[in-house]
């Protein structure tokens, strides 16, 4: 006779019990995180609106928290699926259970989307900051809405094949006389689907990764050397005044060759001083669009290791003894995909001024004051 406890202790695929675990109540997490990430891209919409297209920033937060809204409303029947089906197995449906899938990669193109804007966002950034004098009236309001129109086809274009590769149509229900929607792929989904996750969860999503990190070292660098231009600027107003004048050199002496010199030394160190000297709004929008980039970083870490983990190990990539590493990494990244799709409000609210002056004149008195 077998023992009962070998047999359990012999575990066939590795992080089986803990993804067992995981599953028995990650999706009641996901459904919080949705209901919370509606209320807030919805917030964020309608504040966005209120302040008006007056900048580069607020376009693209506003472009932002429409596609994050976006992919949280299509994800939505993927988490309900799940969400049911943990909770009541025997559920009748009334169309095909999978049938969440085909919305899965909708919901994939806005997501896509959302990344795009955040590199973008980061960008703009940098240039604005790194050579102010170029670039602040470069990134026009117009610009900005053709830019982020090429995104949305890039992203789009980068998931037409999958979304070609499959089809909703009327099928025979089972034991019934009856039919419903049913999800139907193609014979060759397969092997697009494998062609279409390296070039898109592999090659562009580890270039935007690490370009939007480049991005945050940047910013931070320059917030840091903001801050302490400021430190020296109020050092040198408490201390004594002296300024040692100097004797600019004569212009009968200067050739055009020096004056060339001269005039673009003298544009870099106009760059400088201005990317030291910024303002406290300018500290505010580059503060923001740091943090949503670096919640995007943090959030896409989980997504970026497992699709890599899958590429690089055949036992992972072929669904053999380590199938279940790969299925736990997937509710872990996709969580983190949920979380920075909805907690932008948080950094709207606590490093936007104009976004938060709008938020509570929208508001009643009463809860206004609360706010403040």
């Amino acid at each position: 006779m077998t023992n009962v406890t070998d047999t359990l202790s012999q575990e066939p695929f590795v992080l089986y019990r803990e993804f067992l675990i995981l599953q028995s109540f990650i999706y009641n997490v996901w459904v919080c995180i949705l209901l919370f990430g509606f209320v807030a891209n919805a917030i964020n919409i309608t504040v966005f609106v209120k302040i008006g297209f007056r900048d580069n920033v607020t376009v693209s937060l506003l472009f932002l928290s429409l596609s994050d809204l976006m992919s949280l409303v299509l994800s939505s029947l993927t988490v309900a699926n799940w969400f049911v089906g943990q909770h009541w197995p025997n559920h009748e449906w009334p169309f095909h259970r999978y049938i969440h899938v085909a919305f899965y990669w909708y919901s994939q193109v806005f997501y896509d989307y959302s990344s795009f804007i955040s590199v973008f966002l980061g960008l703009v950034r940098c240039a604005c900051v790194a050579k102010p004098l170029l670039f602040k009236s470069m990134f026009t309001v117009t610009r900005t809405l053709i830019i982020l129109g090429v995104l949305f086809l890039v992203a789009l274009s980068l998931r037409i094949p999958v979304l070609t590769s499959f089809r909703l149509t009327w099928a025979p229900k089972p034991q019934t006389n009856s039919t419903w929607l049913a999800y139907r792929a193609s014979s060759n989904s397969r092997k697009m689907f494998a062609i279409l996750d390296i070039v898109n969860r592999n090659v562009v999503s580890w270039v935007a990764y690490t370009i939007t990190v480049i991005c945050v070292i940047i910013l931070v660098i320059k917030l840091v050397a903001a801050s302490r231009f400021r430190q020296s600027l109020a050092a040198q107003t408490r201390g004594p005044t002296y300024k040692q004048k100097t004797v600019p050199p004569s212009k009968e002496n200067s050739t055009p060759q020096s004056d060339a010199v001269n005039s673009a030394k003298e544009s870099s160190n106009q760059d400088k001083k201005i990317s030291n000297k910024l303002s406290a709004k300018d500290v505010q929008v580059i503060q923001s669009v740091t943090l949503i980039c670096a919640i995007f970083i943090f959030s896409q870490l989980p997504f970026q290791f497992n699709s890599t983990n899958r590429l690089v190990d055949p036992e992972v990539a072929h669904g053999r003894r380590k199938r279940y590493v790969y299925e736990f990494g997937t509710q872990i990244a996709i969580t983190c995909s949920y979380i920075n799709s909805s907690i932008n409000i948080l950094v709207h609210y606590h490093f936007n001024s104009r976004y938060r002056e709008t938020l509570l004149s929208l508001l009643p008195k009463k809860c206004a004051k609360v706010s403040v």
